[in-house]
């Protein structure tokens, strides 16, 4: 019988990208039940100073090299628009907007990743087998839900999950590079740390706080924001900026498309919702479209992590070859 052989990168990928697709697909329900008791922008600050606490300390305990000046800077920036303006946002906008076509919506990052790293400088022209995953999961995507009454969707909430997914589009391909801490720990924890920070002061410009009594608190509001705290940011969103630097923000957006189709799954599963024909043309098609996706958009390997330097011996300076001298030659 011969041995079973593991590629521990290759299962490492495939287990970020089940975070991102399984665990983002079922925040939307939890986002949606912690906004009936708590504002948007305290539920969402809370969560993320809680994360960004969470994993900051666990690159701390683990001996991480610290972010720079320069990256928490970057971190800084990034966080506005990973948290204070994308999930400020989605949250502000999931009290107007349903569940099912605030997926669609969020689904549209993709098309601006592409649209991004195509044009700044340097950029690649995205590829026709890319171009077309992302028509095809956009299409799988409305298929979900066109029965949602999306053309009667409230025009304030609709534009600021528009707002979420352009922002965290820009958030993936600006925060790479120098601009990234090398530790993942810390990649990930600084930019939900000081976005956090930046949702709790918008809370409190906002009179937020002042809205909240401890009565109307449900134990379901405060099960659905430590499962956003503790699965939707330290487990989905370390796992997110992992993929960014090992396969690109082309690749590790394709959650975009799956995200609807679990949400899918997790009503008929938990609350009774039917699953029509159209669902199940609607997730071959969303499956269809990421392995489209992931096959067409090319990871960068600049971003992988660097092989480790051999310690050099010092040598002497290098002596010339004296040539060969053929038989007879003096």
């Amino acid at each position: 019988m011969l041995p079973v052989t593991f590629d521990r990168r290759r299962m490492g990928r495939l287990a970020a990208y089940a975070a991102t697709w399984v665990i983002w697909g079922s925040t939307y329900l939890a986002i949606r039940v912690g906004v009936e008791a708590l504002p948007p922008f305290l539920l969402a600050g809370v969560r993320s100073v809680a994360a960004g606490c969470i994993l900051c300390a666990w690159g701390v305990l683990r001996g991480d090299r610290l972010p720079t000046r320069r990256q928490w800077g970057a971190a800084a920036l990034t966080g506005a628009l990973f948290f204070l303006l994308g999930h400020g946002g989605l949250f502000w906008g999931e009290q107007r907007v349903p569940s099912g076509p605030a997926a669609l919506l969020v689904a549209t990052e993709h098309l601006w990743i592409v649209m991004f790293a195509w044009m700044l400088p340097g950029g690649v022209r995205p590829t026709r087998r890319a171009l077309a995953g992302i028509g095809v999961g956009l299409a799988g995507v409305g298929l979900l839900t066109v029965d949602g009454g999306i053309g009667r969707l409230d025009p304030a909430g609709a534009g600021a999950v528009l707002l979420c997914a352009l922002t965290w589009a820009a958030g993936l391909v600006y925060f790479r590079g120098g601009r990234r801490p090398q530790s993942d720990a810390f990649a990930a924890g600084a930019p939900l740390l000081a976005g956090g920070v930046q949702l709790l002061a918008a809370s409190l410009g906002l009179g937020e706080p002042q809205t909240v009594s401890m009565a109307d608190v449900t134990p379901q509001a405060l099960g659905a924001l430590a499962y956003l705290i503790v699965f939707g940011s330290v487990v989905a969103f370390t796992a997110l900026t992992w993929l960014n630097r090992v396969e690109g923000p082309g690749r590790s957006a394709s959650y975009a498309y799956v995200n609807p189709l679990v949400a899918v799954a997790l009503g008929w599963a938990f609350a009774g919702e039917a699953v029509s024909a159209r669902v199940l043309l609607a997730g071959a098609a969303i499956v269809a479209a990421v392995l489209l996706v992931v096959t067409g958009t090319r990871a960068e390997p600049g971003e992988a992590p660097a092989a480790p330097v051999r310690s050099a011996r010092p040598r002497g300076p290098r002596l010339p070859v004296r040539p060969r001298l053929r038989t007879g030659e003096t």
